[in-house]
């Protein structure tokens, strides 16, 4: 089966100032696996799906996402963060409807057995990642020393949803479900 994931993508500009940061942790450091997806915030984590839920779900999303009111939610990109010394990421400010928006989705997907994850135990941080996984420890300290000082302010409208796909170990939009 293929592996899928469900993401926010930010507007093109905001991607592209993701990418550079993704590209300087590659030029100082070599790392390089955030580059394997665009820029994005994490909705549903990878899973797989059965071909005849695979065909629901554009249509299931497209449902769900008419009933939420949702033509001024904001995202805040709000500087930088990390998880411990694997994971540097731009941070997402706290926002309660996005975060309901989000656990409303991962509930849909338990009860459309899209997922088998126990939504009470799904520990949910929204970020985009620039550096993750194939980062060395000491590598990480200085990034993180780099990046943690400096200021990165940026927001936009939640506009749509994605569904991608790995594909030959890419991520590769697949859907995208308007709001």
């Amino acid at each position: 089966m293929n592996k899928y994931f469900l993401a926010i993508l930010p507007p093109e500009k905001i991607a592209t100032e993701i990418v550079a940061f993704q590209k300087e942790i590659e030029d100082n450091f070599g790392a390089i696996h955030t580059q394997k997806t665009p820029p994005h915030i994490t909705i549903i984590p990878p899973f797989e799906c059965a071909p005849e839920k695979l065909s629901e779900l554009p249509s299931m999303l497209a449902l769900f996402l008419k009933e939420k009111a949702t033509d001024d939610m904001i995202i805040e990109l709000n500087n930088f963060q990390r998880f411990e010394s694997r994971t540097l990421f731009v941070d997402v400010a706290k926002n309660d409807e996005f975060e309901m928006l989000c656990k409303e989705l991962k509930i849909l997907f338990n009860q459309q057995k899209i997922i088998k994850q126990r939504v009470e135990k799904h520990y949910f941080v929204p970020h985009i990642t620039i550096a993750n996984k194939d980062i060395k420890k000491r590598d990480f300290k200085v990034a993180w020393e780099n990046f943690k000082e400096r200021d990165y302010q940026r927001e936009f409208s939640l506009k749509s949803l994605v569904v991608l796909k790995l594909i030959e170990k890419q991520w590769t939009v697949m859907n995208e479900i308007q709001f």
